[in-house]
């Protein structure tokens, strides 16, 4: 069950012109946290209400020897403007962790990270985890703005990371091109760009291919083509092979206030409580 902390603020920085590190003295959250899982914070002065609700961060750094655990995130609002002026050794009035976590199966060895939006934070924890569990790891991310592209020191040196201004998808559908090219004269590849683009059918994902398993994080028309490419990728999509990290206000944490009430295959989720990871064979797309 979710408690209530009272933190010390070990560090925070600004990272790129949007984006803060925050680092949270935070023991007991270090040793129990599992990418996907999140905190609510109260940003607002003692004895004051306004803003009145928490503000949801997800985890994205865990260092478990030092009890500490890290936090990205952009102050493009009012409650997450006050949390950035927040300086070493300010409490913090934290209630966690909430939610389901990311899990890597047993017998992943390759995992690829799909991540579009401010909701891809926990992937940089997930991609720690599985580098630590001697896993291969690709992440993809994009961003409307490079200033809000995560850098590249906050990942491992293992982790292949690729990003892009635009649609997540586009960086899928670039690897694909990118090997089809390989395989062609420079005469072929000028008259091959001549043609039509492909139909969505036709199109394929070699990284999908590639990976043992997907998580991802990203809005509904970035779904809807992850899980086509995965259809018309793989001869199989099993149950667990694909998550993702659903997008909807996280208000309560016990859905209690029915706020982020999404439908899916499997009935009416909760996503605040019963996600915010779920499979994505139950998600209910276009």
């Amino acid at each position: 069950m979710a408690q209530q902390h009272y933190l010390t603020v070990a560090d925070q920085r600004q990272v790129t012109p949007q984006l803060y590190w925050l680092t949270l003295h935070a023991p007991d959250l270090a040793r129990n946290v599992r990418a996907g899982q999140y905190v609510l914070v109260r940003c607002a002065e003692v004895g004051s209400y306004d803003p009145l609700l928490r503000r949801p961060l997800f985890v994205a750094a865990v260092e478990e020897a030092v009890g500490q655990i890290g936090f990205l995130y952009a102050p493009n609002e009012r409650g997450l403007a006050w949390l950035a002026r927040g300086q070493a050794g300010a409490v913090l009035d934290v209630v966690g962790l909430f939610g389901r976590p990311l899990v890597l199966n047993q017998q992943t060895r390759s995992v690829l990270l799909i991540g579009q939006g401010e909701r891809c934070t926990p992937l940089l924890l997930l991609a720690h985890q599985a580098v630590v569990r001697g896993a291969a790891v690709t992440l993809l991310l994009s961003m409307p703005h490079r200033d809000a592209l995560p850098p590249a020191f906050l990942l491992p040196m293992d982790v292949e990371y690729q990003h892009v201004v635009g649609n997540v998808t586009d960086l899928l559908l670039a690897e694909e091109s990118a090997t089809q090219d390989q395989t062609l004269s420079k005469k072929a590849q000028r008259k091959q760009r001549k043609q039509p683009k492909p139909l969505l059918s036709e199109m394929r994902a070699p990284l999908i291919a590639w990976a043992d398993q997907v998580c991802v994080a990203a809005p509904p028309d970035q779904l809807e083509l992850v899980a086509h490419l995965i259809r018309h990728t793989r001869l199989r999509w099993d149950r667990g092979f694909a998550s993702v990290i659903v997008e909807a206000p996280l208000v309560c944490g016990v859905g209690a206030c029915g706020v982020c009430a999404t439908n899916t295959r499997q009935g009416v989720r909760m996503v605040c409580a019963d996600g915010p990871v779920l499979d994505l064979r139950d998600i209910e797309l276009g």
